[in-house]
């Protein structure tokens, strides 16, 4: 059965003071954010591709009980002890939560809002509530857990990027780090996105032991001679960097699986690297989540 844990905490307590009811149901599937353009003369309206996906929202119906963290029986006064605990973890307002979907081996985690929680209906004569929660996903998708590091090529064509396989949502927050000597780099072809044609890239050739570290999500790049993925150091080359593709104005190479033509379990993040002077210390690395809807 699938479970949920908000901030590491079970919403279905081992020893029975809440569980989630049958009313929670599965993640559910973003919406799209629609646009509608019509041109006089032209029946219908124009295909826009690319279109952003609407936040998300999920309701998680609660059942409380009146029994003890220890598995006991509580009475009326553990329910309200219970409830207090339930409260307290829904009343987070001054940062996100993670809230961790499970089945099985699958494990998604995403980002969460509490915006709304429902008055309890409570059974005194059972000692038994409950209420249901609604929690906003800003970001919309669900993640891995932990990053993955995947390497390649500094110049190669349709690399798939192993650790992203079976992504169903494109990644807008990946980090890339090109390692030289790659000189002559395209200014927009250093690292294309081949489901997209998103690209991103920087004009300026890298040294041999030099790395290009780019943030995706935060659109800044830095320049690094050291092996380490910190933002913090080296010298910062923002300003170099070039991106073209659609939504390249918000967000650097968002990373779109494809899939399989046939097979839609089969879905793979293919990239695409140029750069000339290569050498075998060159290199391209992508740290990412994969990300799903």
């Amino acid at each position: 059965m699938p479970t949920y844990l908000l901030d590491g905490v079970a919403l279905d307590h081992p020893a029975g003071c809440w569980r989630t009811k049958v009313g929670t149901k599965r993640r559910p599937l973003p919406g799209v954010r629609s646009v509608s353009v019509k041109v006089p003369g032209v029946a219908g309206e124009l295909p826009v591709h690319g279109l952003d996906l609407e936040t998300t929202t999920l309701p998680l119906v609660i059942g409380v009980t009146g029994r003890t963290p220890s598995g006991g029986a509580g009475g009326f006064e553990q329910l309200e002890r219970n409830l207090e605990a339930i409260s307290a973890m829904l009343g987070v307002r001054h940062r996100l939560m993670d809230l961790t979907y499970t089945a099985g081996s699958i494990v998604r985690v995403a980002q969460v809002t509490v915006e709304a929680v429902s008055e309890p209906e409570i059974n005194t004569s059972a000692a038994r509530a409950r209420l249901t929660a609604v929690v906003k996903i800003p970001a919309v998708y669900w993640r891995d857990p932990i990053e993955a590091v995947w390497t390649g090529s500094a110049n190669a064509a349709s690399q798939p990027i192993t650790p992203l396989a079976g992504s169903t949502g494109r990644i807008v927050d990946a980090l890339v780090r090109v390692t030289g000597p790659a000189v002559n780099l395209s200014v927009t072809d250093v690292v294309t996105d081949v489901a997209t044609g998103a690209t991103v890239g920087r004009p300026s050739g890298l040294l041999a032991g030099e790395r290009l570290l780019i943030d995706c999500g935060q659109m800044r790049a830095r320049l690094v001679t050291t092996d380490t993925w910190d933002f913090t150091g080296g010298a910062d080359v923002t300003g170099q960097i070039t991106a073209a593709g659609p939504g390249s104005a918000s967000r650097w190479l968002h990373l779109t699986p494809a899939i399989a033509v046939g097979d839609p379990h089969s879905r793979t993040v293919l990239i695409t690297a140029a750069a000339t002077s290569t050498t075998a210390a060159s290199g391209l690395e992508v740290r990412a989540r994969r990300s799903f809807l």
